[in-house]
């Protein structure tokens, strides 16, 4: 009797175990790769309507900041190594 329950604890446990490791990171709101493929260095400061910064994770190496468009809500990917961006970030920082 203790057999059974043991074997049909033990089915239970890695039906659970496939279902979890077969669930998508993306399901889960997280996105398994960098946002960013490429990056904007030009000056476009007044046109941004807000700044997210998305610090290095298991899944991207890089640190994104990543700014909203007024107007068009359009999403660019903005290089951290440009001096105007360090600007931004440091301003955001400082608040």
């Amino acid at each position: 009797m203790h057999c059974k329950i043991f074997s049909v604890s033990v089915i239970v446990f890695l039906g659970f175990l496939t279902i979890g490791e077969g669930m998508s990171l993306r399901g889960l709101g997280v996105d398994p790769r960098c946002r960013c493929i490429e990056t904007e260095s030009r000056r476009i400061g007044k046109h941004i309507e807000s700044v997210e910064l998305f610090p290095p994770s298991p899944h991207c190496k890089d640190t994104e900041i990543i700014a909203t468009l007024k107007g068009s809500r359009k999403e660019i990917c903005l290089d951290p190594t440009a001096p105007w961006v360090k600007k931004v970030i440091e301003k955001i920082i400082a608040k």
